[in-house]
Parts: C-alpha cells; structure tokens; sequence
C-alpha cells in the first residue's frame, strides 16, 4: 500500500474517531441533563450561559474591544437571563417530549416488527396448509371424476335404473369443480409464497389461446342466454410466457364477464398491438357493473362484489384475483374499469418483451349465442 493512501486511510479514521467522541460527548451530556429533570436542566444550562457570556465580554475587554467593567457585567447577565432562559426551557421541554415520542415509537417499531413477522409466519403457515391440503383432496377428487365418469357412461355395461346415470352425471360435474377450485387455489397458494415462476415459459400463438379460452366459456355463454363477440387482432402476435397460464388468464376473465352478465346481454373480447409494443387484451361485457369499492373486493383473493346477482351464482372470488397474480407473474397489468349497471371491461397488457413476433393478416370476427 502506498503512503498517500495510507494517509488519506488515517486521517479518515481519525476523523470519524473525533466525531464519534463528539456524539459520545453530547450524548453523555443529554443523558446527565436529563436525569436532572427540565427544570434543573434548564437553571444549569442557564448559569453556563450566563458564565460563557461573562468570559467573552472579559475576553473582549482584554482585547480592547470594549470596555469592560461591572455594568457591562452586570447587563451581559441581565439579557443572558432574560434572553436564554425562555429559549433554554422551551428547548428542555422539546427535548423531553422529543424523547418521550423516541421510546414510544420504538415500542411501536418493536410491536410493528414483531406482529409483521407473525403475519409473514401466518401467511407461510396457511400457503403451505392450502397447498397439502390441495393435494390431499386432489387424488380422493380423481378417484371420484373417474369412477362417476366409468358410471355416467356405462363403460362397463347397463344400469337398470336411468337415474343412476343423472346423479353419476351431477357427482362428476360436481367433482369437476371442486378440483377446479383446489387448482385455483392450489395455484394461487404457489404465487403468494414465491414458489411460482414463469420458468416453463415458451413462444405460442396467442390466436389458438384465445380460440381454446373462447371454445371452454361458450357453452356458459349459451345457457346463459349471454351473446360472445371474439374479435382478433389484425396482425397474428406470437407472446413468450406459460401458455397454460395465459389461458386460465383469459378462461377466468370471460366467465366472470359471462357469469355476472344477465341474459341477453353480450361479452366481447378484442386484441391490438399498441404503438410501444405492448400487447392488449380487452373484455367487456354489459353486466351488473362495479363500484371503486367493490372492484377491490373483487380483486382481492376470496372477495366478491356484494350483489343480488353475484349471490346467485357459486364462487370462490379467486377469478380475478388468480388472473392478476399471473398477469404480474408475466411482468403484465390487469386492469379494471367499471360502473354499477353499465358493465365492466377488464384489461389485460403483456409488455413489449413479452411479444415474440407480429405478421399481417386479416381481422376475423365471431359471435356466439
């Protein structure tokens, strides 16, 4: 090592060594001037002002600046007092309100500390419940899809009785969702304690996952009486992510848009590329619409918006709220734009890195009801 460094190094050390003896310095003092109470502090800090005045008028008369005698003296302590003393209380009273907000922060530091870390503790305890939990029901569920399944459709002869069939129809579709909602949850569970990622990402044609989401909510769409518009981008877009994902994504959007709409009314799905490079998806439909606050609830996981027609229809809340967490799993937003009785549209954006490839084509537009 060169000296001039070695220089530089010591007088660094030096000079924090005299600051941290300053701070130690001023600290000991704070804590002797507060054993002592604020008024006792404040008379002592008073003479010693007092005294210090004295000594620079002394020093200045020594000098020849003034002329110092025992008038000088005497009004040096006269303003000192007067002046000093309502400035040193009202600081010794700052000081000991100061401190008292210190240790009561603190506490609250400590308190906030410890009821996070309980949350977190919580949290980790409940996302690894509902994850065995999950596989826990999932192998009787298959066990109960597949068995009703062999019943429904008689794979191993006739049932005598036609109703058998009926309840083998409603235990499977029963089964079904029930491991639908376990999945959902199962999933969600996965992104909220981190262990979700985007690792299995691949490149995929976003018109045949918006053709798969479009062919898995029609038949919703047509017991509901609810009319499905699907209109295609005008350039073929090719996106890098969890295709399955990106399914769900929009299998959960359209069915709340379809669930929540009453019948006549109409679902639409529209897709562009905008001029940043980013990828829009956009849902509307013509349903109950949403307030602000009932658009929180709704995106909050278990939530659902308060009214007679959500009531009627079965559900978790997890929708909306799985398709945004796998929205920012993609770096993407999920955003929503609602009004009571005018319906909602739902937005979803894959940023521009997400957007492998664009070719030129035709738009198409279908509809179902």
């Amino acid at each position: 090592m060169s000296r001039a460094p070695l220089k530089n190094l010591q007088g660094k050390e030096s000079g924090e060594g005299a600051g941290a003896n300053r701070r130690g310095l001023l600290s000991r003092l704070n804590r002797l001037l507060g054993r002592q109470g604020p008024a006792m502090a404040s008379l002592l800090l008073t003479a010693a002002a007092v005294v210090l005045a004295g000594l620079l008028n002394w020093v200045l008369g020594k000098t020849g600046f003034i002329d110092f005698d025992l008038r000088i003296l005497e009004a040096t302590v006269i303003v000192t007092v007067l002046v000093g003393l309502p400035i040193i209380v009202y600081a010794q009273i700052t000081i000991q309100a100061l401190n008292v907000s210190r240790r009561a922060l603190r506490q609250m530091t400590e308190r906030l500390a410890w009821a996070l870390d309980n949350a977190e503790r919580a949290n980790e305890a409940k996302s690894h419940f509902l994850a065995n939990m999950s596989h826990e029901l999932r192998t009787p569920l298959n066990a109960i899809i597949g068995f009703s399944d062999i019943l429904r459709n008689q794979r191993f002869g006739e049932i005598g009785n036609p109703r058998y069939r009926e309840y083998a129809a409603d235990i499977n579709e029963s089964g079904m969702h029930l491991l639908s909602i376990i999945n959902d949850i199962l999933d969600l569970s996965k992104i909220e304690a981190g262990s979700a990622s985007t690792a299995d990402e691949v490149e995929f044609d976003v018109d045949a996952v918006i053709e798969s989401a479009e062919h898995m909510v029609r038949m919703l769409a047509e017991r509901g009486s609810v009319t499905l518009f699907v209109q295609k981008p005008e350039v073929s877009v090719r996106l890098i992510g969890v295709e399955r994902m990106v399914r769900q994504i929009l299998v959960n959007v359209l069915s709340n848009a379809v669930k929540f709409t009453d019948a006549g009314g109409a679902v639409s799905l529209s897709a562009s590329l905008r001029s940043n490079g980013s990828f829009v998806i956009s849902i509307s439909d013509t349903g109950i619409g949403m307030s602000p606050e009932e658009v929180k609830l709704a995106l909050t996981p278990f939530g659902q918006a308060d009214s007679s027609l959500s009531r009627k229809h079965a559900g978790t809340g997890l929708g909306l709220p799985l398709a945004k967490a796998m929205m920012e799993l993609h770096k993407g937003r999920l955003m929503v734009r609602s009004v009571p009785g005018k319906g909602t549209t739902v937005i979803l954006v894959f940023p521009a890195e997400r957007v492998a490839g664009v070719s030129q084509r035709g738009s198409v537009t279908r509809a179902f009801s």
